[in-house]
């Protein structure tokens, strides 16, 4: 057993008891340890997880182990991928000695019930490329964004949200300094004020989600030069003003585009059909008026159409609703109207040359 470079229990539902502490045994040899879902795990992680020096992947998820997180991972020097993820019982704070990880490239903390905040040594971590701080309520988050912004220069993938601690704060301005990133969400992250300019510089960004905060001002110019952008998430904010017809006429990669629940005013420019891989269009809930544009109705890659609660008018084509009546939800002007999902046939109130299903 000597030889074994690495241990991978995926979905395992059986297996059950401790971590021994004679896992460090292993430690010439084994470089990955995957613990990952519907595990039975009992006792806290052994101090003796420190003696794996030769540990590049240590995945802790969902493994039933409780107690702190040991000092001792802070030994794990050539550790690349950290992930600690739904562990109800692990409780304690993070353990400052993470910041010795120097060859860190991926951390990765979920639905934890750790406490306190994060050290300032956490962020001499200055290789990391993935940082994921998801739903972590009893832990201060507050400092994670300015000490990202300071020094993690090389991050390619940013992903907060749920923050619980702390008052809002605006997106900084030294936002602009993370060039490499290429995934960048602050989702409930109590952002507010208008995105500074810096943000539209990130040109290899390819996912933007600010979902959930209280962000105000316009769809600023700039903002067109992100070209390799395929998902937008402005939902729930209090961003007002017009579409930008150049929105869609320069950022013709979106997949995925938000504005939900702002009070964005105005017409849907008919550029919006420029769009030719667009999947999903959310404009529920804002002051949009005028008719849908034919173009956009047309888009052949066009599943998720929501736009209730605006002062939109017109028809949707039934060959519209007959390719989206998979979907479990569709929404239009003021009235919202359910799909069986189990019948192609609609039913019910008839929408267009649609039958669908009002909400009750």
């Amino acid at each position: 057993m000597g030889e074994i470079k690495g241990l991978s229990f995926l979905n395992a539902n059986n297996l059950e008891g401790m971590l021994p502490p004679e896992i460090s045994l292993l430690g010439h040899s084994l470089q990955f340890l995957i613990f990952n879902r519907q595990l039975e795990l009992t006792g806290s992680i052994p101090t003796e997880i420190g003696h794996l020096t030769k540990l590049t992947d240590l995945t802790l998820s969902a493994t039933g182990l409780s107690g702190t997180l040991p000092t001792e991972l802070g030994l794990l020097g050539v550790l690349d991928y950290l992930v600690i993820a739904h562990n109800q019982m692990v409780f304690g704070t993070i353990p400052t000695e993470l910041g010795n990880l120097s060859n860190l490239a991926c951390f990765q903390l979920v639905k934890s019930y750790l406490t306190g905040s994060f050290p300032k040594e956490f962020f001499k971590l200055t290789q990391l490329e993935v940082l994921n701080v998801d739903d972590c309520p009893g832990l201060n988050t507050s400092a994670v964004l300015p000490g990202v912004v300071e020094s993690m220069h090389q991050l390619k993938q940013l992903v907060l949200s749920s923050r619980t601690f702390g008052e809002v704060m605006p997106v900084p301005s030294q936002i602009g300094l993370l060039r490499n990133i290429s995934n960048l969400g602050l989702t409930n992250w109590k952002i507010n004020g208008t995105l500074p300019p810096e943000l539209w510089s990130l040109t290899a960004l390819n996912f933007l989600s600010l979902d959930g905060n209280s962000i105000t001002g316009t769809l600023q110019q700039s903002m067109f030069s992100l070209t390799f952008l395929s998902n937008l998430d402005l939902g729930t904010n209090q961003m007002e003003g017009t579409l930008p017809p150049d929105l869609f006429s320069k950022l013709t990669k979106l997949r995925y585009f938000q504005i939900n629940n702002n009070p964005f005013s105005g017409s849907i420019p008919t550029e919006a059909g420029l769009l030719s891989s667009l999947k999903k269009l959310e404009m529920h809930n804002t002051n949009l008026s005028g008719t849908i544009p034919a173009e956009v109705l047309a888009l052949d890659n066009l599943t998720s159409l929501v736009v209730a609660n605006t002062s939109l008018s017109g028809s949707i084509p039934e060959q519209l609703c007959g390719k989206m009546y998979q979907q479990e939800l569709k929404c239009f002007g003021g009235q919202c109207y359910q799909v069986k999902s189990d019948n192609p046939i609609f039913q019910g109130t008839s929408l267009c040359g649609c039958d669908c299903v009002p909400c009750q």
